[in-house]
């Protein structure tokens, strides 16, 4: 009986299935990064998307309070030359607060302070999505949400400072029963007029540098 033995592989055949075989796993890894990244990436543009859609939504938000407290200004400063214009003349205190504040005519203060979003931002966080986007991209809005934060907290009690509290509800407790003093009265406007302008101001920053952002994004 005769038996044929395999010839055994030269070191050539050898070096090249094996260069076959590493280069096939090099091929499989690098298709595996590229899925991977294209998939960060992927995600890090529908979280962008996401946050670019609630700054323009907050954008919308400080807008409609900025326009409710400048018209409680414009109010407040009408009553406040009005004030002026009779203390300056004279008019008895008494009756001149009467004339301008009676029959409801006094809303007090009225300040609103947006309820801004920030849930795009922090579902970004938490999914890790904001960590493949752009250093450039992460810095801009992390730097918008923390001013978000800070204006928060001083549109919240920034206004406080101006105002004295214990004086105004005597004020208005004197003008509902109709024996309001005008100078007491221009005093306390006076104060309401600094706390929306020092509320507004920073607001209206911050307004504007979402909108910026938002922008910057397209």
């Amino acid at each position: 009986m005769h038996f044929e033995v395999p010839k055994a592989k030269s070191f050539k055949e050898f070096g090249g299935e094996y260069l076959m075989i590493v280069i096939s796993i090099i091929t499989a890894l690098a298709l595996e990064h590229a899925v991977q990244t294209w998939h960060h990436r992927h995600l890090a543009h529908q979280a962008a998307t996401r946050i670019d859609a609630e700054m323009q939504a907050n954008v919308q938000e400080l807008d409609k309070v900025l326009a409710h407290n400048k018209a409680e200004v414009k109010k407040l400063n009408i009553l406040h030359d009005q004030l002026l214009a009779g203390l300056k003349a004279k008019e008895d205190s008494r009756a001149l607060a009467r004339r301008l504040t009676g029959d409801g005519k006094f809303g007090g203060l009225s300040i609103q302070v947006p309820a801004l979003r920030r849930e795009a931002w922090e579902v970004a966080i938490a999914s890790q999505a904001a960590s493949w986007m752009t250093q450039q991209q992460l810095e801009r809005y992390s730097g918008i949400y923390a001013n978000m934060r800070d204006i928060q907290t001083l549109a919240a009690g920034g206004g406080t400072v101006f105002l004295n509290g214990p004086e105004m509800l005597n004020v208005v407790g004197d003008i509902n029963i109709g024996e309001g003093d005008a100078k007491a009265v221009y005093h306390i406007v006076r104060q309401m007029v600094s706390a929306y302008d020092s509320i507004d101001g920073n607001l209206q920053s911050l307004r504007d540098d979402l909108a910026k952002a938002a922008d910057t994004s397209h």
